[in-house]
């Protein structure tokens, strides 16, 4: 339990930490009412049955003679009453209590999924060459949902119910020392005994859970990202089975939480009527009166009536607990990981971070990278210079290091070794935002959301806040323009569908350029954008972008030699180090490599 409320401590904020002191008083103040509400029962069913005890009970005695009352029966009417209007009354605090206690799990799960998920976007890229985007979105949507509705709200159940479990035996315990505590430890102790024989199957299992729902979420997330592959190849019963596995295994694991959390409930509902009926008869032998044991009888089976689904509260709430503790686990380890290179968790500043300023020249000095994981450099000792306005390109084999050097300037990647500076300043965490507004980025593959055409263009930016005419400018550029205008049914507010399946290879990668386009960057780079271009599209891209060089900084890579034939200096890289640089013709001239590259390149 330390454990837990420590965990729990860093999670929560501090203003949720108040809100927790706050219902924490509500709770206490509900398991308060629910005593007195119960004990409420025993003078009004005593007084029934015996009207003399108003004179016999001091309080009922003192109560009567304050408030004038002429008559036992009036005084019995109004105390019926008074006692209907205590358990009411009680009944609105516990109503207050749960209210307050639910939108506090509910509303949790919200601030919490937004902070974890903005802890996740915090990271750097690199985080993300390990992870598995659809556990991170399970994290986020699903794990999130359990740690606040099966954890942190079974953890306010066990403190809700234990208090008023606290306060209805005290009350039980000042009525009747010998009956109470031998009743508690009863029904308490075989909870207990069941709960001590589970508890470490119901962790086990809750790390099965954790497992088998990570791996639905994979295989979903696996089948619709490949549906046009899938549905080519038949293969839709493959991932149906696979699916299948894991939800069976997770159905299974929670439908035996389910009745672990029920079993005992069946049980002791018998045990406490039989227990009730025994009460009677050992109070009828004992003492003999009814008189005296109706109303006794009647407060212990009112007090059964509202500890009984208590004691079952907290039974299923700590196998919940137990069961779901992977959860809080998995969610503090990531909401308290550190790593090197991570922007600050909140981006409440980056939307207000001006341009670094960029003049004369971008240089890399002796950068050396090693993937996580990796014994070997992907890049070693890479040095260059890039200056402003000018036009490179890498060029290589597959696998030799052009995308990830690609990376370090867009600086996704942070160098164990090496500097990139920008007319002599380092780019480093305190700056790197300011530096990535200077660039515009296309990748080999587009991705597109499922909106408009001006909203991928404008990605990330609010509908109301739009440039159009900076989205009609850079749509032009990338030669879009007139394909969304004239052949798009409602222009750049028609909808491309998800990852823009409604939308050829080519429409995709010039949206993609527009985008890279939109915010008029000083650098742009292309890794590979002109791959999925046909021959005539892909000229008329480049010859957009010749023209765009003129007052931009352009950086290419390419596989198809022809995209690079106008740049000013072209680097060719092999197994992490630049081998060769300089103009296309020098290279054709001087390199056999190069000239093999570009006799492949003409033949596709």
């Amino acid at each position: 339990m330390p454990s837990t409320i420590k965990k729990l401590s860093e999670i929560l904020t501090r203003r949720e930490k108040i809100q927790v002191s706050i219902l924490l008083i509500a709770i206490v103040a509900m398991a308060f009412s629910q005593a007195v509400g119960v004990a409420s029962v025993m003078p009004f069913i005593g007084l029934v049955m015996d009207p003399d005890l108003v004179f016999k009970n001091q309080w009922l005695s003192w109560a009567y003679e304050t408030f004038n009352f002429t008559s036992i029966n009036q005084f019995t009417i109004y105390t019926g009453i008074a006692m209907f209007c205590v358990i009411m009354l009680s009944n609105g605090i516990s109503a207050f209590a749960t209210w307050l206690k639910l939108r506090f799990a509910w509303m949790n799960n919200h601030r919490i999924s937004r902070r974890l998920l903005e802890k996740y976007l915090s990271m750097p890229y690199a985080f993300f060459l390990n992870q598995n985007s659809s556990d991170l979105s399970k994290n986020v949507l699903s794990e999130v949902y359990i740690l606040t509705n099966s954890y942190i709200l079974s953890i306010l159940n066990v403190i809700t119910r234990t208090m008023m479990t606290v306060f209805l035996l005290a009350m039980l315990i000042w009525v009747d020392v010998f009956v109470s505590i031998i009743a508690f430890l009863v029904i308490g102790g075989v909870y207990g005994i069941i709960f001590w024989r589970v508890n470490k199957n119901l962790e086990i299992r809750g790390d099965l859970r954790v497992q088998a729902n990570r791996m639905r979420f994979k295989i979903a997330m696996e089948a619709f990202g490949g549906i046009k592959e899938i549905k080519v190849m038949n293969r839709e019963p493959y991932f149906l089975e696979q699916f299948s596995v894991h939800s069976i295994k997770h159905a299974n694991l929670m439908a035996w939480l389910a009745v672990i959390g029920q079993i005992p409930r069946f049980a002791f509902e018998a045990v406490a009527f039989g227990g009730i009926i025994l009460f009677v008869l050992v109070l009828l032998t004992t003492r003999g009166n009814a008189a005296e044991v109706i109303p006794l009888v009647s407060l212990f089976a009112f007090a059964g009536y509202r500890l009984m689904p208590s004691l079952q509260e907290i039974f299923t709430s700590f196998t919940q607990m137990q069961f779901n503790k992977t959860i809080l686990d998995r969610v503090h380890a990531d909401f308290t990981r550190k790593e090197k290179d991570s922007l600050p968790d909140t981006f409440s500043e980056a939307k207000i971070q001006p341009t670094i300023p960029f003049q004369n020249k971008l240089d890399l000095r002796n950068i050396t990278y090693f993937y996580p994981n990796s014994e070997k450099p992907v890049l070693e000792n890479i040095h260059l210079a890039i200056k402003k306005n000018n036009s490179v390109a890498f060029v290589g084999p597959t696998g030799v290091g052009k995308t990830t050097l690609v990376d370090i300037i867009l600086g996704l990647l942070r160098p164990q070794k090496g500097q990139l500076l920008v007319d002599g300043v380092e780019i480093d965490n305190s700056n790197i935002i300011k530096w990535q507004r200077n660039i515009g980025y296309v990748p080999q593959h587009i991705y597109l959301s499922d909106d408009t055409v001006a909203n991928n263009i404008a990605f990330g930016i609010p509908e109301s806040l739009i440039n159009r005419e900076a989205l009609e400018r850079s749509a032009q550029i990338a030669n879009i323009h007139d394909f969304i205008v004239k052949e798009l049914p409602k222009g750049y507010d028609t909808l491309v569908g998800e990852r823009g399946i409604r939308l050829s290879g080519g429409q995709r990668q010039r949206i993609g350029i527009a985008r890279a386009l939109y915010h008029d960057p000083e650098v742009l780079v292309f890794d590979e954008a002109t791959s999925a271009l046909d021959g005539v599209t892909e000229e008329s891209v480049l010859d957009a972008m010749e023209n765009a060089a003129k007052l931009k900084t352009l950086i290419v890579i390419a596989h198809r030699l022809s995209t690079v034939k106008k740049c000013d200096k072209i680097y060719m890289l092999d197994y992490g180090q630049i081998i060769a640089h300089g103009t296309y013709d020098e290279l054709m001239s001087s390199n056999k490599q190069f000239q093999k590259m570009a006799k492949v390149g003409a033949s596709k």
